[in-house]
């Protein structure tokens, strides 16, 4: 059985029991320095003090016998490494530096028993390849590109089925269709008619006649614009995810629906609207101001869309004098529009609102799991984002917490998704997604 050697930056990666069962049952082992490393991470208030806390309570949870090793439910045998103090690596390496005292440990097993150090330091994976020391990347479950589930797709229909669906609004079927998954129907003389699958029924029926929200409509001949208003707009479809490149109009029809259901229909108390605070390139470091002040600077694309969608706006004739900018201001204070960071979330319980999560490419799973907890009675998630533009450097296109959503949730009756693909904002920004 093939003995895994935990580096720091894998226990910084997610739940320490998450990181466990992730293995076949076998032994586990943590070197002392690990844990010495562990307690420079707890204080920190991001991601990896959360895991690092996390992971120090789970091995308070095994004492006293840590360091003689501990059999878990999970079949795993649990063990904290103090011996192996005595062997030598190369004098270019200083024991002092943590790497190296777990390369010290990684050897010293090696000789005893087979064994994977288990790492996502490149340099620490290249060192051990030189000392001989097997070596790999931990890799969180990941999901493959090819396959990802678009939420939409195209079916032959006959002749009487679309005479079926145009009288009664519906037809059943028995394609292989997932729940609320959109189908564009292809008829005998190739005319295309559009419908959403309910899996309760097993039939196809049509979209919903009001394609427009806050005055914004799907763009001309664009498909997958049409199947998400319909999504954005039904009432029984509680979880909406977004994918596509920039331009694609996730953000603005996300607002736009939830602006037209929380003005103009009453049906939600707020829009609320969030996104990870992270940087695109150098981080411009703490802002001083309020919490509204704080999130000006992260915020700046919901405010752009914000004031389009308000600038033709006008509750009476008198409206006309404020700016779009007063006019998203004015929403604000009065409670219809909230802007929150994601960091605000976590704890909260969320009812009766239209809530927008943007740019949750940068989130992992356990960050989007806490956002679908939240969700109280009534409430309305619409989850945006873009693989193209992932800003956390420990998140890929296949493993971040948004991609996990889609395939987790695909065929729940609760929940639609859709797949932008054609840019709308101009021929330049398409062209940009298109080259680079």
């Amino acid at each position: 059985m093939t003995v895994r050697v935990l580096d720091t930056n894998v226990l910084l990666d997610r739940p320490i029991e998450e990181i466990i069962q992730s293995f076949p049952p076998c032994k586990i082992i943590l070197p002392l320095a690990v844990i010495h490393e562990l307690d420079n991470f707890k204080g920190l208030e991001d991601q990896r003090g959360l895991y690092a806390r996390s992971a120090i309570r789970f091995l308070d949870g095994l004492r006293p016998k840590l360091h003689q090793g501990v059999r878990l439910k999970t079949g795993h045998y649990f063990k904290v490494e103090v011996n192996h103090t005595d062997v030598q690596l190369p004098e270019i390496l200083s024991k002092n530096m943590i790497n190296n005292r777990i390369l010290t440990v990684s050897k010293g097993i090696m000789e005893e028993e087979p064994l994977k150090l288990i790492t996502q330091d490149i340099y620490t994976r290249l060192i051990a390849d030189i000392l001989g020391i097997p070596a790999e990347n931990y890799i969180a479950e990941s999901v493959e590109l090819g396959n990802l589930y678009s939420g939409w797709c195209e079916v032959q229909i006959s002749d009487r089925e679309v005479q079926n669906f145009y009288q009664l609004n519906s037809f059943y079927t028995d394609y292989p269709l997932l729940a609320n998954q959109y189908v564009k129907m292809v008829d005998q003389t190739g005319g295309a008619h559009y419908g959403r699958y309910n899996a309760g029924n097993k039939n196809i029926v049509s979209l919903c006649r009001e394609q427009q929200a806050f005055g914004i409509g799907p763009a001309e001949e664009n498909i997958e614009q049409h199947f998400l208003i319909d999504a954005l707009l039904n009432p029984d479809i509680q979880l909406v995810s977004i994918l596509g490149p920039a331009g694609t109009g996730k953000t603005l029809l996300a607002l736009a629906a939830g602006l037209h259901q929380v003005i103009n229909k009453g049906l939600y108390s707020k829009l609320v609207v969030s996104r990870a605070l992270i940087p695109h390139g150098q981080d411009i470091g703490a802002l001083p101001g309020d919490k509204e002040e704080k999130l000006s600077p992260w915020m700046g694309a919901i405010f752009d869309n914000l004031e389009f969608l308000l600038s033709n706006f006008a509750v009476n004739k008198y409206d006309r004098k404020s700016s779009p900018a007063e006019q998203v201001g004015k929403f604000m204070e009065e409670g219809y529009i909230e802007l929150e960071a994601f960091a605000y979330i976590r704890g909260r319980s969320i009812p009766g609102q239209w809530v927008i999560i943007d740019e949750a490419q940068n989130l992992t799973k356990e960050n989007v799991k806490t956002i679908i907890t939240r969700a109280g009675k009534g409430t309305k998630i619409v989850i945006t984002g873009d693989i193209q533009q992932i800003d956390n450097c420990r998140l890929t296109a296949t493993n971040n917490g948004f991609v996990t959503l889609i395939e987790a949730f695909k065929g729940q009756q609760l929940y639609a998704h859709i797949t932008l693909n054609r840019t709308e904002r101009s021929s330049l920004a398409a062209l940009g997604v298109e080259l680079l």
